[in-house]
């Protein structure tokens, strides 16, 4: 199969509202942000769900949650949201789960900061605060960092546009129409002109015979 069939046979769903990324049990991992697109990938699911990717995450997403499309997105995944640690100067939990009892896999710097790949609810770890955690990676670890100990970009609107697809090339010994502006062939030329330079000469030699008469 050439590029163009192994492209076109990729499938790509677009997540109208946003979509919850799922690990192998069902669990929700990660909200991603609306607009963006999910990639089909292997492996056998429940009735419902698919395996898929965003970006270097995998996992799995209910169906009814997403809607296939026909072409290639040119931005398929959002990679610009950004977070910095904001907690009055005090080290900030990346924790594996967003709760308070989750094992905490890395303590990060106050000056840390990394990709937001989206959000998850989880507990409050303040009084009469909100349950909204972000899911990032900070320095090639993934985790979960509450909302109120780090500053978070928004994902930016995406601009669907399809990717163009390549001009089709003609199957090889496929013999392909002549050119309309082809110039006659050299032999073509000669013999033109070849029959042509007697004509001077014949005309020459019969009105001097006539002349001569």
């Amino acid at each position: 199969m050439n590029l163009y069939g192994v492209i076109a046979a990729l499938t790509f769903f677009l997540m109208p509202t946003g979509a919850t990324l799922l690990d192998e049990n069902l669990n929700p991992v990660v909200d991603l942000p609306a607009g963006y697109f999910l990639l089909l990938t292997e492996g056998d699911a429940p009735s419902g769900y698919a395996h898929v990717a965003y970006d270097d995450l995998r996992g799995l997403v209910e169906l009814a949650t997403v809607r296939a499309v026909d072409y290639t997105p040119v931005t398929k995944y959002e990679r610009t949201a950004r977070f910095k640690c904001e907690n009055d100067g005090q080290p900030v939990n990346l924790r594996a789960a967003p709760y308070r009892s989750a094992k905490v896999l890395k303590t990060l710097e106050p000056s840390a900061s990394g990709r937001v790949y989206g959000t998850a609810t989880g507990d409050a770890l303040i009084k009469n605060g909100d349950t909204l955690w972000y899911y990032v990676d900070a320095g090639g670890t993934r985790g979960y960092c509450y909302y109120a100990h780090v500053i978070a970009d928004d994902p930016p609107p995406n601009v669907i546009e399809k990717e163009e697809q390549p001009a089709s090339s003609p199957v090889s010994g496929e013999p392909t129409a002549p050119s309309k502006n082809t110039a006659p062939p050299t032999a073509v030329i000669v013999l033109i002109v070849a029959l042509c330079v007697p004509v001077p000469f014949i005309m020459f030699y019969m009105f001097k015979k006539k002349k001569g008469s």
